[in-house]
């Protein structure tokens, strides 16, 4: 009877033992942000801003590492291809999805699919800032659209790589406008704007965490914002709507990780990411470079992602193929 009640007490105390790592509290280790764009664009300032406050939610180390190349598909496929364990996700705008559709758009294998990815929640949304060399002799969007229908095919554009935010903008401004420019692509925001700096291209259309501190230092001339609307922030700056062309584009920013990331994990990010995005260091800092913090998770945001991948899916198809060199 002795052994018997040892082994039933033995029994009790396993079933009352703490979980396994399998099913461990998350986070209880180092988390990895990938930033797969280069540094100096909006998805580099955004995590960079987002870490102290995402560390104090956490009360785990959080740490950014950049994985560039192929306009954002390198990074992305590495999130893609991580554990799915809450422990390794991505920070990355709009570009993320534009990749996939792109080339399921033009018939050619994409590195992943969105379905490869849940994205946890929202953080950012703003419209680019349209900005140009101020050698340009261009103060609106009509004089620019009258000076490159004078001159089809000689004025250049930088943007943030092929089918990039700043590449699909200025074509759906080329196919509003029926005007010609020269596309030049970079890997990321930060070289398209330092391209711009230098004489190199005349135009961006570009992140406002890029293009603000241009913008007040006068080494770049803003002449439009790409939103429905104009932005609290720019009130003397108008839409392209305004100028009579219908190619509004919004660069949002978001935290993905892998489809297969556990629930329990999902909802501590989103829990996590909601604080941060609410902290008041965090918002003046986005505030500082004109990035509107609009947070968003849950059904609303499950809602949104669907329209908001099939407009790009439209807005690809109608662009057509588009050559690197236009």
């Amino acid at each position: 009877m002795k052994t018997i009640a040892i082994a039933a007490a033995a029994l009790a105390f396993a079933l009352s033992a703490p979980v396994t790592d399998a099913q461990e509290t998350f986070p209880s280790r180092l988390i990895t942000v990938v930033n797969p764009n280069a540094p100096g664009g909006t998805s580099d300032i955004i995590t960079r801003g987002m870490t102290e406050p995402l560390q104090r939610a956490f009360k785990q180390t959080v740490v950014t590492v950049n994985r560039v190349g192929a306009g954002g598909a390198v990074g992305g496929l590495y999130v893609a291809r991580a554990p799915a364990d809450g422990y390794t996700v991505l920070l990355n705008t709009v570009t993320h999805v534009l990749i996939p559709i792109t080339e399921q758009v033009l018939g050619r294998p994409a590195p992943y699919s969105p379905d490869d990815f849940i994205l946890l929640a929202r953080v950012t949304a703003d419209p680019l800032l349209f900005v140009v060399h101020p050698s340009l002799p261009v103060k609106s969007v009509k004089e620019l659209v009258a000076l490159a229908k004078a001159r089809p095919g000689e004025l250049t554009f930088s943007s943030t790589g092929l089918y990039g935010s700043g590449h699909i903008a200025m074509a759906m401004l080329m196919r509003a406008a029926n005007i010609n420019l020269l596309h030049s692509p970079y890997n990321g925001g930060g070289p398209a704007m330092t391209a711009v700096l230098g004489g190199h291209v005349y135009m961006f259309q570009a992140p406002a965490g890029v293009a603000s501190p241009q913008i007040a230092s006068g080494r770049v001339r803003l002449i439009a914002q790409t939103g429905a609307k104009r932005v609290p922030a720019l009130p003397d700056t108008p839409t392209l709507r305004e100028a009579g062309y219908d190619a509004e584009f919004i660069l949002w920013a978001g935290y993905f990780a892998p489809v297969k990331t556990p629930p329990a994990a999902a909802r501590a990010w989103q829990a996590a990411l909601r604080e941060s995005a609410a902290d008041p260091r965090f918002k003046s800092a986005m505030e500082k470079i004109n990035v509107i913090v609009d947070y968003l998770d849950g059904d609303a945001l499950r809602a949104w992602y669907d329209t908001e991948l099939k407009r790009l899916e439209r807005e690809i198809r109608a662009i057509g193929k588009i050559e690197a060199r236009t």
